[in-house]
């Protein structure tokens, strides 16, 4: 089997199905990284011992982990992808930043895929969105784009004191998109404790109608 698509390692090391998933995600790193710089030394795992115990590895796990609920797992194709042809078109003195594994994880990676994403759904999307004169966003998507959110708010905040002290944290995750800006527009404690003057939601409140309200009271009771 090609080095690149060795899986066999998921088997020797018996590995849980997290880290498999996180082996597999460095497994498409090499291949596309060498794809996009095959002139570059870029992370690899090891030829021999327990791939986990590699930074690729690491740095992967740590992806899976902050992008959980966040990213289907069809999309991390498209998601390492998108960091690796931003990269290629940003050139200081006739080179390429240092690639890395470490480019695919945090504040500055989730923004880049954010912006790629945008512009790879609106050129998919462009010809039907035509045809059926789309205005607004259907609301299976909005739901879904609350229940993600959610789950990532439900991991960090059980009442309204933790949500004041994290705040600015969530007005971040709103301008990035790991929060949807229909929680943004409709949530009491948002309303109440965060300043989006920086982020522009007016774009979600067409959307807004009372089986979209409905919707958001049953997930997030807590508020009310």
């Amino acid at each position: 089997m090609d080095e690149e698509y060795n899986l066999d390692p998921i088997i020797e090391y018996s590995m849980p199905e997290d880290h498999a998933f996180a082996y597999k995600l460095g497994l498409m790193w090499v291949n596309f990284s060498k794809k996009v710089f095959p002139n570059c030394n870029t992370t690899n795992y090891p030829r021999k011992g327990d791939p986990r115990n590699s930074s690729l590895f690491k740095y992967c796990y740590k992806l899976q982990r902050d992008t959980k609920g966040l990213i289907i797992p069809g999309e991390y194709k498209l998601y390492i992808m998108a960091q690796l042809h931003i990269l290629k078109a940003i050139e200081i003195n006739n080179s390429h930043p240092y690639i890395a594994v470490q480019c695919l994880v945090g504040d500055k990676a989730w923004v880049r895929w954010k912006v790629w994403k945008k512009n790879f759904d609106n050129i998919q999307k462009a010809k039907t969105l035509k045809e059926v004169s789309l205005e607004k966003t259907d609301i299976v998507t909005i739901k879904t784009e609350l229940e993600q959110t959610k789950k990532l708010l439900e991991s960090k905040i059980k009442n309204e004191a933790q949500f004041i002290e994290m705040a600015r944290e969530i007005e971040r995750w709103v301008s990035f998109g790991k929060v949807s800006g229909f929680y943004a527009v409709l949530s009491p404690w948002a309303k109440k404790h965060c300043d989006m003057k920086n982020v522009d939601i007016s774009q979600y409140c067409a959307s807004i109608t009372a089986e979209v309200e409905n919707c958001f009271r049953e997930l997030f009771s807590l508020e009310f």
